[in-house]
């Protein structure tokens, strides 16, 4: 084999680990330390055979550069990331060449040595939202790939699981360092490496079960009228939802909406069952800042108000699951941005817990906006669904409504704490704010309603809806109007 690309889902992770070779051939390694899977890793001196980068493997820093770059991290396997390393690095680091970082999407041009350059073998991880991706290809085939057709290819592999701009890639020592041995085969090169990537996966016991399974890529899973790509399709479950699978049939799943790939769903942990949902089916995914994290400052949020915000980040791909990434970031931390919730037109993650503050309404550490109010951000990514960003973002407002007892005219713009255009795009269209409080209060066609509300204000002489001035005042009325509709 001259390719070969393993895709195995972070869920089924047991550890990974930087191994050094010490003289020992990729077999041996393989043998003694009963991986699954193991690829050459770390870039080294072939005079010496030492690491050079950033190398951290079990606790001990085996290598470490003048320099800072983005790198894997992790502490056991299934936690592994894309951070900057060494500052902010695990138990284990791995520096490589930056294929696909915060800031530098497909596309983008790529900082690299010139022995990196040509074509030839490469070897590199794939972070793809819930998955990880091993690529090997042997140098002196057809496959041998510049950097940049290696980045492309890499994002290409990625997009089935994650959007574009969220992918993490990291490439590794190459050339006729290139060599892997997978359950799906094998590269081997006549070159010993100095060491190896590691990873240990959790044993299955029969393979894959009826039962309750989570929607794993970003993007969600098509649900079509039989087992097979061929058949047409009647919608898609969005990322982190769980979904009864009733039958299996050739790689599918049953479920009762139409049948879903398996490839696409992990098992769900004990107490998925309990996980949170809107109105609207929904699922909450948890994707939690690190405690200890600059921009996680942990005070008591009484939980008293909602703020509405914007992301304000129009780049394809910027979405709940990207933004989710950034705020583990070392920028993130750095500049002390946080909020609670990040909504696109297909999911929400959950960032924060409620009950603890945030750094989100710009009206500083102690301010009322921080202290007392959830911050949910709205997707404005392009290529995303606005509308759709809209509607699930009112029905996670109508769900924590319900769970704080907050009112609906303390649902407020992030303009109320500290003058920012924000939210922009619900500022600047007319009506928008007032629909989508309308939504907020739980209808559903919003629309029409806000015209007919509008002809209703008109002729009762009430204009407080019409003109700029206090969310509060505009929200009191809505509710009003809306009472009147539904006869509460």
């Amino acid at each position: 084999m001259s390719r070969l690309a393993e895709v195995i889902p972070l869920a089924e992770v047991e550890r990974i680990a930087t191994v050094q070779a010490k003289g020992r051939s990729m077999a041996q390694v393989k043998a003694q330390e009963g991986c699954a899977y193991i690829l050459n890793s770390y870039f080294y001196d072939l005079s010496t055979g030492r690491p050079v980068g950033h190398v951290k493997a079990r606790g001990e820093v085996l290598s470490q550069a003048a320099w800072n770059c983005y790198g894997l991290s992790w502490d056991t396997g299934a936690d592994v990331r894309m951070e900057v390393i060494p500052d902010r690095g695990g138990e284990n680091w791995l520096s490589g060449v930056e294929l696909l970082a915060p800031g530098r999407g497909p596309g983008a041009e790529l900082d690299y040595p010139a022995a990196y350059g040509g074509r030839r073998g490469r070897s590199a991880v794939l972070l793809a939202g819930e998955r990880l991706v091993l690529y090997c290809s042997k140098d002196g085939t057809s496959q041998a790939k510049t950097p940049e057709e290696l980045r492309d290819e890499l994002a290409e592999l990625g997009r089935e699981y994650a959007a574009g701009e969220s992918l993490r890639a990291l490439g590794l020592d190459s050339g006729g360092s290139s060599q892997c041995m997978f359950p799906g085969g094998e590269i081997h090169s006549s070159r010993r490496a100095a060491g190896y990537l590691c990873v240990w996966v959790k044993k299955k016991e029969d393979g894959r079960v009826k039962g309750r399974y989570r929607v794993v890529p970003s993007v969600g899973v098509n649900i079509r009228s039989g087992p097979g790509s061929g058949f047409p399709k009647g919608g898609a479950y969005s990322r982190g939802t769980t979904v009864e699978v009733l039958e299996l049939r050739d790689g599918w799943g049953r479920t009762k909406e139409g049948w879903v790939c398996m490839d696409y769903l992990e098992a769900a942990p004990d107490g998925q069952e309990g996980q949170r949902r809107t109105d609207s089916g929904v699922a909450i995914v948890p994707d939690l800042i690190p405690p200890g994290s600059a921009n996680r400052p942990g005070g008591v949020n009484a939980c008293t108000y909602i703020t509405v915000h914007e992301t304000g980040n129009t780049a394809q791909g910027a979405d709940a699951a990207a933004h989710g990434a950034y705020l583990k970031s070392e920028a993130a931390a750095r500049d002390k941005v946080s909020w609670h919730y990040t909504v696109d037109d297909r999911s929400i993650v959950q960032h924060l817990p409620d009950g603890e503050s945030a750094y989100h309404a710009g009206d500083g550490a102690r301010g009322p906006g921080n202290l007392c109010s959830i911050g949910i951000e709205i997707c404005v990514d392009r290529g995303g669904n606005f509308e759709a960003a809209k509607a699930n973002a009112a029905a996670l407002v109508r769900l924590l409504v319900k769970e704080h007892g907050i009112p609906l005219e303390r649902v407020v713009q992030h303009n109320r704490w500290n003058g920012k255009d924000c939210p922009y795009t619900i500022r600047h269209t007319a009506g928008a704010w007032e629909e989508f409080l309308a939504l907020c209060g739980g209808n559903t066609n919003s629309a029409p309603w806000y015209a007919q509300a509008q002809d209703w204000v008109r002729t009762q002489g009430v204009s407080g809806v019409d003109r700029p001035g206090d969310p509060a005042t505009r929200a009191e009325v809505w509710q009003m109007l809306y009472n009147m509709r539904h006869g509460a």
